[in-house]
């Protein structure tokens, strides 16, 4: 996972061992909030589920003429997003990752417990 401080405008993730997907856009937050939120392009279908759920309007759909689906998901204002993960979680494509500061130091605390 990348590094939400330092996260390059293109990057590669590494999901699991061997299973690798180009990250198309990248939105780094400023500091206070410390997330990422990364789009795959190629894996949107245009649904809007995504900007449905967001409670603080952080994702919007546009049209994209490169797009037979008409529309993908784009990153309005990182900053008001409060990292709750409903776009992610509701993706049916899996278009969408939340990268949180936050959400990594909790998973590491439940690896440190266990």
């Amino acid at each position: 996972m990348p590094d939400v401080a330092t996260a390059p405008p293109s990057v590669k993730i590494v999901r699991e061992e061997g299973e690798e997907r180009s990250a198309d856009i990248i939105r780094v937050s400023s500091e206070p909030n410390q997330l990422a939120i990364t789009i795959y392009r190629h894996y949107c279908k245009g649904c809007e589920i995504c900007a449905e759920v967001c409670p603080k309007g952080v994702l919007r759909m546009e049209m994209a003429a490169d797009r037979w689906e008409g529309s993908i998901v784009q990153i309005v204002d990182i900053d008001a997003c409060n990292a709750c993960m409903l776009c992610e979680l509701q993706c049916p494509d899996f278009a969408i990752e939340v990268f949180s500061a936050k959400k990594d130091l909790k998973a590491k605390e439940k690896k440190n417990v266990a």
